[in-house]
């Protein structure tokens, strides 16, 4: 019997034979998503001078003091202060200049006031209550001081940060290189996605999808056909899917069948083979090896079975994680999150399982995941229901409703109904 390797021993000799690529420049525009190979500081105070909030009066706060409905306090209004020209000289006592939203506001004022909460009177403002000091001022650093950490080398950077890197004018920015992937798909039976079917044959799904799950994580991919099962050709078809990749993923080829070629093709183009069958459900037949190129770079060879679920596993499970690590991410783990059972499940088998799942939460609340009602490796259409794999660890078990379960999302969160 072959011996299997666990999962999680599988995820970590993946990762320990990852090493960041090397380093570009990119502009800001291009940045998100991509992995910093820089620390970022901040190189002003943002915002950079202290700024009206609102549309008013800048003035004194000490001037109302002795403001009421009955008594109120008059202050002479001495100029304007508007976004991108300030008022540039400082106001003094029993004086207040109009302000508008983001103008800076002048040496000497602590507050502003809204203009619908004063009367106007030709040149003078008048108000029947104190404004505190501070008031709709934004204080210059309040958000980001000068020398702070916005974001370490190893981070991603999200969408979120590409505002705050602007305001800041970080750009260029430095930026692990994303690896170029390839997919060879296996087997006599496949036609291209958009033939005609005919008898004996099914249409190729993987490459499709494969090629989508990369690209909208940002990854360049292309696909190098469909390898025959013949073992002179899967070489060939191998040798010239690397040609320009750092990463391959194959599907098909890699159990023990007599058509089952990909495994005695490994050494061939002089690649070794660091694993190959994972404790696990569906997707054991899964091959990972390496091999250096003629230049001397690391390649990386992914082979997962045909079955598509399976195959889809495998690429959350191993490939995303791989693809992170030599992007440079500090942490490229497989991304789990921790959710509630929505019904009991009754374990059988001994392997670890991934099965088809909806994934749901609500803001504050645990999320609560529950498996679709049909599962296996080929069925396309419990894929097409989830948007998560349940993850339940190897040995056999009952897990009743309400158990707290590691969950691996595959696409968005939806909302529990």
């Amino acid at each position: 019997m072959i011996e299997m390797i666990s999962v999680e021993a599988a995820l970590q000799q993946v990762l320990e034979a990852a090493s960041p690529l090397g380093h570009e420049t990119v502009d800001l525009r291009e940045a998100a998503g991509r992995v910093l190979a820089q620390t970022l500081l901040a190189p002003h105070d943002l915002p950079p001078f202290d700024n009206s909030a609102m549309d008013g009066f800048a003035l004194r706060a000490e001037d109302t003091r002795s403001a009421t409905a009955s008594t109120p306090v008059r202050l002479r209004v001495v100029g304007e202060s508007a976004a991108g020209r300030g008022y540039g000289a400082d106001l003094h006592r029993g004086e207040a200049i109009a302000i508008s939203t983001g103008a800076p506001v002048p040496r000497g004022a602590d507050a502003v006031v809204p203009v619908e909460q004063v009367t106007v009177q030709e040149g003078w403002i008048v108000l029947s209550e104190p404004v505190r000091s501070g008031r709709h001022v934004r204080s210059r650093g309040e958000d980001i001081a000068t020398g702070t950490e916005v974001l370490r080398a190893g981070e991603r950077v999200r969408l979120s940060h590409v505002a705050l890197l602007a305001a800041l004018g970080l750009t260029p920015l430095s930026v692990y290189r994303r690896p170029q992937v390839s997919v060879l798909v296996t087997g006599n039976e496949l036609l291209p996605y958009d033939a005609p079917l005919r008898a004996d044959s099914i249409r190729d799904s993987n490459s499709v999808m494969l090629a989508t799950w990369l690209a909208a994580r940002g990854y360049r991919c292309w696909f190098a056909g469909t390898a025959p099962d013949s073992l002179p050709a899967l070489v060939q078809a191998l040798e010239d899917a690397l040609h320009d990749a750092e990463v391959l993923i194959l599907t098909g080829g890699v159990s023990v069948g007599e058509h089952d070629l990909v495994k005695p093709a490994l050494p061939q183009i002089g690649a070794e083979v660091v694993f190959w069958r994972v404790n696990m459900k569906p997707g054991k037949p899964i091959v990972f090896a390496k091999r250096v190129a003629q230049g001397g770079s690391p390649q990386a060879i992914f082979g997962l079975p045909g079955n598509p679920l399976s195959a889809l596993v495998g690429l959350f499970v191993f490939v995303l994680p791989y693809l992170a690590a030599v992007e440079g991410e500090a942490n490229p783990s497989s991304r789990y999150v921790t959710a509630r059972l929505g019904t009991d499940v009754h374990k059988k088998e001994s392997r670890a399982e991934f099965q088809t799942a909806r994934l749901c939460g609500t803001a504050g609340a645990t999320l609560r995941v529950v498996p679709t009602p049909t599962q296996g490796s080929s069925l396309l259409g419990s894929l097409a229901q989830a948007n998560a794999f349940l993850y339940l660890p190897a040995g056999e078990g009952v897990y009743t409703e309400g158990t707290l379960v590691k969950v691996l999302p595959v696409a968005p969160l939806e909302e529990c109904g």
